[in-house]
This record gives structure tokens, sequence and C-alpha cells, in this order.
């Protein structure tokens, strides 16, 4: 009977440097693979880590991570445990309708067992060209061979495959002892005659590998991308090795992931040029409507009629919580504007309008920003611009100190934002503020109020005003 370590060998502890790598490897096997560790105390096996192939047919999708095996549940895996040697059942398994192949390995520390390793293979893959070569089932053994026995030196590079991912094993020499058909259709696609088994790569990235690994001795994972030009089109490729030693660090064979990333960097690019062109259209926009803004100033100044300007100013400030929008959308790839940079230029730009006014202007806030999609950002903007003009317009006297305070803070997913005017004034002075509820003012804040689902609260004291605005960050805000 085989020993189980009394004390605890926690095995993910154990294979922390291998686990990242166990949705590659079981690509690399085409098969389903397992790792149970042994609990003494329950007589029982706990599911550890799980992990199934994307590039043929997985016999589950099910993650059972954290279930306990009995004895009666799978009696193969306590036979494992009991003998210590690798168990191979070739038939009588049917799983998800699908003959299976299943091969349970120990896995040891100081000759105890600390774990299990089940590999289960769909044979009707398994049994066909060309997962049933010999050198395929070959390398596939050291490979579980040297992970059950910590002696895989992978570091880094342990991305799943993806889906048309080539797959070839090739010797120290550059020859091809396994290609998917991915792998064939790829270098067909690059000039490759024919069936490329049993040929010598030609491939500048395999023998750079070989080279390096000459130089140092050591047998490391590496990746790359490369660019290469095809019939004078310029093709990308991800390329990576994955060395199998045999002995003392003796390179044997090794796996040569490739997959063909023309068509993504092409996407991305349209993405990264689609981007960079909204910005620019959003500082055009931004541009646009401060030239308008410029334009009015210079109609106001010829203006005599006071009603005029302060219609004309009202109408440039509108103009300006646009622009911010956009100007803040102008910095950013997502559709997403920092609403608290809007407010402090918002607010700056109301400070230099009004300077002529004893008036004192404040802003709060809780956060450093907070970022909501364009569409409710200018409907926030306009809002934040009726309220400041309300409160200049009823609360700002150029023979009475007021101030004007603008909060914003979130509060877990609301957001509130708050204008407060208030003059500051001696006890023998009645000074009461308004506010035109059929002004275009409050109108537009009715309106805007209702497109971001917000609550309104006015709070009218006896020398001063306080408008609440009460709204949900949405799923859409960044």
């Amino acid at each position: 009977m085989a020993r189980i370590k009394k004390e605890t060998t926690y095995l993910l502890e154990e294979l922390k440097d291998y686990v990242p790598y166990l949705s590659l490897i079981s690509d690399l096997l085409s098969a389903d693979i397992y790792l149970y560790q042994p609990i003494t105390d329950l007589s029982a096996v706990i599911l550890i880590a799980e992990a199934h192939p994307k590039l043929v047919p997985p016999l589950s999708l099910r993650q059972e991570v954290g279930k306990l095996i009995f004895l009666e549940d799978d009696p193969n895996l306590f036979e494992v445990i009991n003998t210590g040697k690798q168990k191979v059942v070739k038939s009588g398994i049917i799983i998800g309708g699908f003959p299976v192949e299943e091969e349970i390995h120990p896995i040891k520390k100081d000759n105890s067992i600390i774990g299990l390793l089940k590999v289960q293979r769909n044979l009707l893959v398994h049994g066909e060209f060309p997962y049933n070569s010999r050198s395929y089932k070959e390398t596939s053994q050291w490979l579980i061979r040297n992970l059950t026995r910590f002696k895989l030196s992978w570091k880094g590079y342990n991305e799943p495959l993806t889906e048309g991912e080539g797959i070839m094993i090739l010797d120290r020499d550059g020859i091809v002892l396994f290609a998917n058909m991915s792998a064939v259709r790829l270098f067909r696609t690059l000039g490759e005659v024919g069936n490329i088994w049993g040929k010598k790569i030609k491939d500048s990235f395999f023998y750079k590998y070989i080279e390096n690994f000459v130089e140092t001795g050591i047998p490391r994972v590496y990746g790359e991308e490369t660019f290469e030009e095809y019939d004078e089109e310029t093709r990308s490729f991800y390329r990576r090795i994955f060395p199998l030693t045999k002995g003392d660090q003796n390179l044997w064979r090794l796996f040569y992931l490739v997959r063909e990333t023309t068509e993504i960097k092409q996407k991305e690019r349209e993405l990264k040029f689609k981007s960079v062109l909204i910005k620019e259209i959003h500082h055009r926009v931004k541009n646009n409507l401060q030239t308008i803004a410029s334009l009015l100033r210079i109609q106001m100044r010829r203006l005599d009629s006071e009603s005029a300007k302060h219609a004309l100013q009202e109408s440039i400030n509108r103009i300006n919580s646009i622009a911010y929008v956009h100007e803040s959308l102008s910095k950013f790839e997502e559709d997403r504007v920092d609403i608290i940079e809007v407010a402090e230029k918002l607010l700056n730009a109301f400070k230099q309008t009004y300077e002529h006014l004893p008036c004192r202007f404040g802003f709060y806030k809780n956060k450093k920003s907070i970022f909501l999609s364009s569409k409710k950002a200018t409907s926030v903007s306009l809002i934040m611009n009726e309220l400041l003009q309300n409160a200049v317009k009823h609360g700002a006297y150029e023979d009475l100190e007021a101030e004007i305070n603008l909060y914003i803070y979130q509060e877990n997913q609301d957001i509130i934002l708050m204008v407060e005017n208030k003059v500051l004034k001696s006890e023998d002075i009645s000074f009461d503020v308004s506010f035109s509820k059929g002004s275009l003012g409050f109108q537009l804040i009715n309106i805007l109020n209702e497109e971001i689902k917000g609550k309104l609260e006015i709070d009218k004291k006896t020398n001063g005003l306080i408008i609440k605005i009460t709204f949900p960050k949405g799923e859409e805000d960044a």
C-alpha cells in the first residue's frame, strides 16, 4: 500500500508554478484534466483544479472544483492511492455519449502521495489522425510525467490557446513530428507544399530559439509576435515554444504554437483610428462651440439693451457647458465624461464672467473623478449651468456680498448635485432670494432632470436658496 503524507501538504501550493498552465496543458493533451488532493481524515479526495480543451470537443463543461469524491464515487482514484501506481482504463467509460480513455497518475513528494492527476481523452478524437500518432502519444506522456514529477521548467506565456491556433511538436533539429490541421493549413498559406509532417521547419523563430538554448543551456519558454512579408502583404503571427526535457536539462522535444494575428491587428488599427477620429471630432465640436460663443460675445458688446446682453450671456454659458463635455470626451477613448472636471471648468468660467460682482464661488466634492456617459453628462452639465445661472441672477447683486457653492458627491449608486446661494448681510437688511419657476432656465432643469431620472428638491431660506438634484449613476456610466 502506498504511503499518504500524514501532515497536510497543499497540492495547489506545490503546483503553484504549473496551475496557470493547466488550461494550456489541457489543449496540448487534447484532454480534460483534473487535480485531486487526498483528505485522509475523511477517506476522500477533493477536486482542487480542472481544465477542459478548447481546440477539440471537451468531455465536460461543468466546473466542480471543491467537490468531495469518496470510494464509491470513483474507485479508480482510491486504487491509485492504495497502490501508488498509475492506472489506465481504456474501455468501459462513457461520458456524454463519448467513449473515454482515462489515466490516473499519482503525484508524489518524498515518496508519499500528495495528489492525483486524472486525464480523460475522447476516443473519437484520439482514435483518429493526427492524435493517434505515435509521436503525439509519446510527447503527451512525457508532458504528463514532467508535470507530475515537478520537472516542467515553464515560466510565462501561459495564455490559453484560441480557436484555430496551430500546434506542432518538433524535435531539437526542427523536424515536424506532429501538426494539427490548423498548423498544416497555416503553413500552406506561407508557401509550404504538401504535408509538413517529417519535414524540417523553415522558420527563423525556431532557429533563433535553438541558438539561444545552445548559448545558455537553459530550455526556457519563449514567445514573440513576428511580422513577415508574404506576397507583398505584411502578416503578423504570435509564436510560442514550450520545451520538454529528458535527463539533466537535456532538450528533447518542443511544443511549437502559432496563430496568425493579422486580422486582429488590422481590427485593432481600425479601432484605434476610429477612436482617434472620434476624439478629433469632439475636439473640433468643442472648438466650434467656443467660436460660436466668441461671436456671441462680440455681438453682446455692440448691444445697448441690458436685457439683451443678459440673454446672450446666458446663451454663451449654455454653449460653454456643452463645449466642456466635448472637451472631456476628446481625452478618452471610451464614451465617458469626468463630470467633476466639467464642473470645475464651468465654475471657473462663472468666476471670470461675474468677477465684477461681490460674490464668492465654492466647489465641494467627495471624489476626485465621477464618470458619466456623454448623454447623461451633457444633461448634468446643462443643469449645473442653469442652477449657477439662477444663483447669480437671483442671489448676487453689486451692493450685496453673496456666496455661491456647488456640491457634487456620490453616495453608493446615487450622485447628488447641489447649488447653494446665500447672501452675507448685516442684521438690519432683509433680503429674499427668489426662484422663477416659469423661467426658461427652470423649464430646462425640469426637462433635463426627467432625462437623468433625478429627484429635485428646493429648500428656500430667509437669506438664500438650496437646490438639490439626486440622480442614479446607471450601468452605462463608466
